[in-house]
């Protein structure tokens, strides 16, 4: 569903790559995955809303499963799982939050290793603790 969404939204015709289709579906199923993984013993090992996000945020960028459209397309799925949690972005600053969510997927999709990873990971939950807050319904 994001995938279709990110590739109409933001497509551009000057991109080389081919934008539509899946590259590798085993790579979508395990980042779609990731926010749900635990140890044997059941214990989640991203149990928070943010940490959730952040790591589905990360594999669909670094698992790489479509053929362009990747970091668009982690950045769309991102925001339908918060906002099907029940949060949404807190600042007012459209253009803001944009900017930084552009920047950073390709800070994610340039990272290396999994000291990277933690660190990203890290500040993206971070940013999402300031930056999301419950959805008011009126």
């Amino acid at each position: 569903m994001c995938h279709p969404m990110a590739v109409t939204l933001f497509d551009s015709k000057e991109d080389p790559i081919d934008n539509f289709g899946a590259h590798e579906l085993s790579l979508l199923d395990s980042a779609l995955n990731n926010p749900q993984r635990a140890l044997a013993d059941g214990t989640e090992l991203y149990p928070t809303l943010e940490k959730k996000a952040a790591i589905l945020y990360y594999s669909l960028i670094k698992n790489h499963p479509f053929r362009n459209g990747n970091k668009r397309t982690a950045t769309a799925a991102m925001m339908v799982f918060i906002l099907i949690n029940g949060k949404w972005f807190k600042n007012e600053y459209q253009k803001e939050i944009e900017n930084y969510l552009v920047d950073l997927a390709v800070k994610v999709a340039g990272s290396v290793g999994s000291a990277d990873k933690d660190i990203l990971l890290n500040e993206i939950e971070e940013w999402l603790k300031l930056n999301i807050g419950h959805v008011h319904q009126g």
